[in-house]
């Protein structure tokens, strides 16, 4: 008798919310598909292997020039992944201050 009821209830509110005349809007519109995807990473630079020199007394160096030529394409590569995740963020800020919060 209860689901009888329930059935009954559901029909009624759907014909007086048909009598409005008016669609009802039910929430905002999307945000703008820009804000819902994020750049993809950075390709990863292809490191290889610094050439280790082991001098007369044993100790292993490396040359100055290669490790300053990798140093700075890691540096590059951390910058442009923090770049993209920022501006991931950015995009996510802005989705939730759009549905307000």
């Amino acid at each position: 008798m209860a689901s009888n009821m329930s059935k009954i209830s559901a029909f009624l509110t759907m014909l007086v919310l048909a009598a409005c005349g008016d669609p009802i809007k039910v929430g905002l519109p999307p945000p703008p598909a820009s804000w819902l995807t994020c750049e993809p990473l950075p390709q990863t630079p292809n490191l290889s292997p610094l050439e280790r020199i082991t001098l007369p007394d044993g100790r292993v160096v490396y040359l100055a020039g290669e490790t300053n030529a990798r140093d700075a394409a890691i540096a590059r590569y951390i910058v442009a992944v923090r770049g993209v995740h920022f501006e991931c963020w950015n995009n996510a800020a802005k989705v939730r201050g759009y549905f307000g919060g």
